[in-house]
Formats: structure tokens, sequence, C-alpha cells
């Protein structure tokens, strides 16, 4: 049997990540990732009618408690440069920085 968290992550992954990182990372998404503005993240899953009620609130609880985790599963199919450049990004919102004044992490 497939670890349950795991495969939540998975599927996540599977129906947000390519269209994340297509055409590059929009830093403002990035920010509000980081800020814990998940409400259009967690409208799509429930949209989706994948995850039942109890589950959308357990997935958002948990990226209240750490957006990385959310991060982790929109950057799924990133490449290794945007990978690193977007976790920097985030590294640098973590320490307070106003971010790159690029529109874009590519």
């Amino acid at each position: 049997m497939q670890d349950e968290p795991r495969g939540r992550r998975e599927l996540v992954s599977a129906m947000f990540s390519s269209e994340f990182v297509e055409g590059g990372i929009d830093l403002e998404a990035l920010r509000r990732v980081h800020r814990g503005e998940h409400d259009e993240w967690r409208t799509a899953l429930d949209r989706s009618g994948v995850f039942g009620k109890e589950v959308l609130a357990e997935l958002t609880d948990q990226w209240r408690r750490d957006p990385s985790q959310l991060l982790d599963a929109l950057l799924a199919d990133a490449d290794d440069v945007t990978r690193r450049r977007c976790l920097t990004a985030w590294a640098e919102l973590d320490n307070g920085a106003a971010g790159s004044s690029a529109a874009q992490i590519s």
C-alpha cells in the first residue's frame, strides 16, 4: 500500500508542477506561496474532485505550517537550474529580502 501523505504530495505535484514551471516561475506566485496565500492552490484541488474536504483541510494545514511543502510539490517538474534559482529566491524571502527585481525565475 502506498504511503498516503506521499501519494497526496505526488498527486498535488502531478496537478500543478508542470504548469507552475512552464515559461519560468512567476516571482509573485512564489511570494504568495511563501506568505501562506494558498487559496488558489486549494481551490484548484477542490475543483478537481480528487481530494475530499478532510484531505484538503489537512493539506492546507500542512502548507500553512510549512509552505515549503507546497513549494516542493510545485517544483517537482523543474529542472535543476530553475529549482536552485527558485530555492535561492525562497531563501531570500525567508531572510526578509525584497527579492529579485526580475519578473520571472527561469
